[in-house]
């Protein structure tokens, strides 16, 4: 006969390993559609401001930087397709400095966001 602080330890078992299977919460209540209207435009220390320190910094280019956060937004909007809505996302923005000079690095206030690399997102790999 099973005890009954048996069954509530099976069950506890399944509920820990059902938890452990779930895909990745988004950490900002902000789809990337949101997110790259609120970013666009934006200084790098704005974006520091407005999102919070990034979870890795890259350097690109010659005078760039991307940043990126990692499983922050989820897809969401009317040029989304439907199957991607909700989908958990990294979000990447590549910020430049103006000057564009290695010697004398500007402050980030004084950066901007790129225009041509700008504000994208990367989908976590499936691999598991």
């Amino acid at each position: 006969m099973v005890s009954k602080i048996g069954i509530l330890l099976a069950s506890l078992a399944l509920l820990i390993g059902a938890a452990g299977c779930r895909s990745p919460h988004a950490r900002s209540t902000h789809s990337f559609d949101e997110i790259q209207t609120l970013a666009r435009g934006k200084t790098a220390q704005q974006i520091l401001q407005l999102l919070g320190e990034p979870d890795s910094r890259q350097e690109v280019f010659d005078a760039g930087e991307r940043w990126i956060w990692w499983n922050y937004t989820f897809l969401d909007g009317k040029d989304c397709p439907p199957e991607m809505r909700g989908r958990v996302v990294h979000l990447e923005i590549v910020v430049r400095d103006p000057e564009k000079v290695n010697v004398d690095r500007r402050p980030y206030s004084e950066w901007r966001v790129d225009d041509a690399f700008g504000i994208t997102y990367r989908a976590p790999s499936s691999d598991s």
